[in-house]
């Protein structure tokens, strides 16, 4: 189980794990400082990761003849990282559905599939909504499976999303690197068994944002960064 803390409580944290002070006095200057790089390092893990305690799902009913659709209110395009299709919802077989949609599939000059069947194969953002491939001939289903959205990280009474220590230590490895610190090594293995321990044996199973098209993190926060073997 994640254990969250408040932004406050991770600040004073980060300075104890970065060997910075701890008294408030002389850490002024350097809070917001601290405050972004948390609140940066938080969003990169929930981005590379699938978190399991984190995962939700959103059913959308297809419709006959339709293949663009607004997305719904539990996930939006860069919370999801699987997708799912089944023709009839009762029997629970589920078939994998790839991103992307390939200029092939699209009549010139319309812009419409080039084919119309079940179940959906392929998704893809388009305009704010998605697309998908081929255009539905019944009523079909689609399931998004992917992370909760993250908490606001602003004020010293938020609490992260994540798990606190996780997101403290790969934080402090970031000081502890910038510095040139002889423990910085040290402090980023301890971030990846923790982040392992935290993800169970499920690591190998997750899916980046990137293969839905996205950019990778800021500070290319994935698993090879952080020596994860996928």
């Amino acid at each position: 189980m994640a254990r969250t803390q408040t932004l406050q409580e991770m600040v004073s944290n980060l300075r104890a794990e970065a060997g910075h002070s701890t008294t408030v006095a002389q850490g002024t200057n350097t809070e917001q400082t601290l405050k972004y790089l948390l609140k940066r390092t938080q969003e990169e893990l929930w981005t590379s990761f699938a978190w399991p305690e984190l995962t939700l799902r959103d059913d959308r009913a297809m419709q006959v003849g339709v293949y663009l659709y607004d997305y719904g209110t539990t996930l939006k395009f860069d919370m999801i990282r699987e997708a799912f299709s089944t023709t009839a919802a009762s029997t629970g077989r589920w078939t994998p559905v790839q991103y992307g949609i390939s200029e092939a599939r699209r009549i010139p000059g319309s812009g419409l599939n080039t084919s119309n069947s079940d179940p959906v194969q392929a998704w893809e953002a388009e305009g704010g909504k998605y697309r998908v491939y081929p255009t539905p001939l019944t009523a079909t289903w689609l399931r998004f499976k992917g992370n909760q959205e993250l908490q606001p990280l602003v004020s010293n009474s938020d609490s992260s999303t994540l798990d606190a220590t996780v997101i403290i230590l790969f934080a402090s490895s970031e000081l502890l690197a910038r510095a040139k610190a002889e423990d910085a090594a040290n402090k980023l293995q301890k971030a990846q068994r923790h982040l392992t321990k935290l993800l169970g044996n499920q690591v190998s199973a997750k899916n980046k944002v990137s293969t839905l098209g996205g950019s990778a993190p800021a500070s290319m926060l994935t698993m090879h960064h952080w020596g994860i073997n996928a």
